[in-house]
């Protein structure tokens, strides 16, 4: 069984059930299932080979998603590019994988500066000589050839940094096969679930497309992330189920907060891809009720090296990410690669076939992450003696402060239950006296106010003097990467070049 069997078995039991919405449009089983298939013959016919590397860039709608099983029905290679990235990031991945055909949608043609190969444009109109839909059209009633087998590559994703060489996992189709078992499992998906996709469908978001697909449920695709947006579509479509990423989960709580909308459908809110605010998580269970889940993975062990679902995560464990997935092994090892007891504090490691199979043109990189067996997420974490994984950070932001370890993300935490704090983030910066110092950068709520001083007096009263930063830095907006995540190292650089008025030592 290859991914593309997922959608595949659905049409063939629920042919005119209704498979994904885009707006006003209605998409049925047969149809996506035929015109992905007409769609893949044709991009095998212009690529003039059965498993050409096809990548991708495009905003969540009905003629991406229609891209993107079209890949998976022809079995070639799947390259997800981000919309957020900046034109010289997407040259830099495309230059790097080469691929033979490059799908992008027409509003999007503007990021595209220097591929030379074959391009098929989205949204176009069907006159247009690069259109998909005519590609599409032309291959009608056809279906691809067929080549691959589960060991072969079935995407390259790019993880990593922004700058310098862009570091391309590449997963099998054993890999995305375990990847949507795992989800099938965890969450119980049927035929009556509606998942938002709400983030961009090329990276985490996407990951729940299959498994719906493969329970019969439906897909709505949306280009807008705004969350009032969402939460309209989560009222007027039923939605029971999406995944977010932390900052997106933020934006809901304020605006659910600021304009109710009916949330009663909703059974599933996923938080994954960077770490969760405690307060904020205890906030959404009270805002949205006994729904918020989480999921944790990395694009090297896509989605699901652990998860909970809301049952599962409540009280002490609301700020767990869950047990270890039901087809991964989870490990926490020491420095020395031996496997650590209950409750006791090591790297995160995985292993199994969700694994990746190494890093694109990589080898040295893919051998310091995969050792004997075991994925190396540098994810800092602990498990307790009921198997709920527990995430500290990562291990290079550990501080050691005055001969102290303290980790950022138990301050971060702290930070978090202030009501005017909406994110932040800590960080350690050479000293001459501590050796390094901890510092954290705040960004207020809207419409609220709080000083330095009195963040850090917060601080002092529930984490003491040694673990509260010795400045705070308030900021209008931390520094973000493309799919969210607070970039540490942006906010550190930035924290050091405005300079600190640091206090003498107690």
């Amino acid at each position: 069984m290859f991914p593309i069997h997922f959608l595949h078995k659905t049409v063939l039991s629920s042919p005119d059930a209704t498979a994904a919405i885009d707006g006003d449009i209605r998409c049925s089983y047969r149809t996506l299932g035929t015109r992905s298939d007409a769609l893949g013959c044709g991009i095998q016919a212009v690529a003039g080979k059965p498993r050409p590397i096809v990548a991708m860039l495009g905003p969540n709608d009905l003629e991406m998603l229609v891209a993107l099983l079209a890949i998976h029905a022809s079995g070639s290679v799947v390259v997800p590019l981000n919309i957020r990235n900046t034109a010289h990031e997407l040259d830099a991945q495309v230059s790097f994988v080469k691929p033979d055909v490059l799908i992008v949608h027409k509003a999007y043609l503007d990021k595209v500066l220097s591929f030379d190969g074959t391009v098929l444009v989205a949204g176009a109109d069907s006159d247009d000589a690069r259109a998909m839909v005519a590609l599409e059209q032309k291959y009608a009633g056809k279906a691809p050839e067929w080549q691959a087998e589960l060991k072969d590559m079935s995407g390259i994703k790019f993880t990593g940094g922004s700058s310098g060489v862009p570091k391309g996992v590449m997963q099998s189709f054993q890999c995305v096969n375990t990847m949507v078992n795992s989800l099938l499992l965890k969450f119980d998906l049927n035929s009556e679930d509606r998942y938002l996709c709400a983030a961009p469908m090329t990276h985490a978001a996407g990951a729940f497309i299959l498994p719906i697909l493969a329970s019969g449920g439906a897909v709505v695709m949306t280009a807008d992330s705004s969350p009032g947006s969402l939460l309209d579509l989560i009222e007027n479509e039923e939605i029971t189920a999406t995944w977010v990423p932390p900052t997106l989960l933020y934006k809901l709580i304020d605006e659910q907060k600021s304009s109710p909308r009916n949330v009663a459908s909703l059974q599933h809110l996923i938080w994954g891809g960077a770490a969760a605010s405690p307060a904020r998580l205890l906030e959404a269970r009270k805002l949205f009720g006994p729904v918020v889940e989480a999921i944790y993975g990395q694009t090297e062990a896509p989605m699901m090296l652990a998860a909970g679902t809301a049952n599962e995560l409540q009280g002490e464990r609301l700020t767990s990410v869950g047990k270890a997935g039901p087809l991964t092994e989870l490990g926490i090892l020491d420095p020395d690669g031996q496997c650590l007891p209950d409750n006791e504090l090591g790297e995160i490691c995985g292993r199994g076939p969700l694994l990746m199979d190494g890093y694109l043109e990589m080898p040295e990189a893919t051998a310091a992450t995969i050792r004997d067996g075991w994925l190396h997420t540098g994810d800092l974490g602990m498990v307790d003696s009921d198997g709920f994984l527990f995430i500290k950070g990562r291990i290079r932001d550990v501080v050691i402060t005055g001969g102290f370890n303290v980790y950022p993300a138990d301050i971060e935490a702290v930070l978090a239950q202030h009501p005017a704090v909406s994110d932040s983030i800590v960080f350690g910066v050479p000293d001459d006296y501590w050796g390094e110092r901890l510092e954290a950068s705040v960004e207020l709520r809207t419409g609220e106010t709080a000083s330095t001083e009195e963040l850090m007096s917060h601080c002092k009263k529930l984490a003491g003097p040694v673990k509260t930063p010795k400045y705070i830095h308030l900021v209008k907006a931390l520094p973000r990467s493309p799919v969210g995540k607070v970039l540490r190292r942006e906010a550190r650089d930035a924290a050091m070049n405005r300079g600190s008025a640091i206090a003498p030592p107690e």
